[in-house]
């Protein structure tokens, strides 16, 4: 708590979350925050985010629901703006222009974010896997704005907003490995940009983490159905020396027991 700069209403609130802690229960705990409690619900805001919750294009991942389990068609409170905010934001193609709305919204985030990874610290301490896992995803989600399954993931780099994204997704460039393999030359045709856009374009995925082959072996068996695994990490061969220092939380557990049987901090 005191390491992230939490308060203590929000240390109980991610105390109480139930144990198979899922990402829509994760995100429900930042939405009752008292980091972001200063966020009213004001009432010319509330056609915007009723549109937003019914979502008629299927964009948002999770929705603020009535009793019978159905989209609620009225935003009611402080909570349930945020929530849908946060669900709006991270689409990577929010439908929020207002300038106050979108205050609100970076707020989330970076709010978020930082109580997200507080959640990891204190799931994995707690060894609940379901936790850990949904709390480092939504951290990295808010951190960057986006699910880890938008398809304009390559807003991540620098130089690419909406517009540009967009205009890669209608090429079929929707990842960073599809970026990797494409013409610059069509990249500037495509987005309208000049010569030598497409080539910086290509370099600036030398900024992402690299990438990192996983093997693992069965070395032991013991009895009573005891496995002793290997895990093998390999750092793919990269020609460019990387200007960021990247790390990676490695976990291990089981998703049936629910439990983290190890966990390292990888750099």
């Amino acid at each position: 708590m005191t390491k992230y700069y939490l308060k203590f209403d929000t240390m109980k609130h991610i105390m109480q979350t139930p144990v198979n802690c899922s990402l829509e229960d994760a995100l429900h705990v930042i939405c009752r925050s008292e980091e972001i409690a200063w966020i009213q619900l004001r009432r010319n805001e509330k056609k915007l985010l009723n549109d937003i919750n019914a979502d008629k294009d299927g964009q948002l991942r999770f929705h603020i629901l009535d009793d019978k389990g159905k989209r609620k068609k009225r935003i009611q409170t402080r909570e349930e703006k945020i929530f849908v905010l946060a669900n709006d934001c991270l689409t990577g193609d929010p439908s929020v222009h207002d300038l106050s709305l979108t205050q609100d919204m970076n707020s989330i985030c970076s709010n978020g974010c930082r109580i997200a990874r507080c959640m990891k610290e204190f799931f994995i301490y707690q060894k609940n896997y379901k936790g850990a896992l949904n709390s480092m995803l939504l951290a990295k989600s808010l951190y960057q704005k986006l699910w880890d399954d938008s398809p304009y993931l390559l807003k991540q780099l620098p130089g690419i907003g909406m517009v540009t994204a967009k205009a890669l997704h209608s090429m079929g460039v929707k990842s960073f490995g599809t970026l990797a393999e494409a013409d610059p030359r069509r990249i500037e045709i495509v987005t309208g940009r000049k010569y030598p856009f497409g080539n910086h374009l290509k370099d600036s995925l030398h900024l992402l983490p690299p990438k990192v082959e996983m093997k693992v072996e069965d070395t032991e068996c013991q009895r009573q159905g005891k496995l002793k695994l290997v895990v093998t990490l390999t750092r793919l061969s990269q020609t460019f020396q990387p200007t960021k220092r990247h790390y990676a939380d490695m976990i291990v557990g089981s998703e049936e027991d629910n439990l983290i049987l190890f966990h390292e901090k990888i750099r």
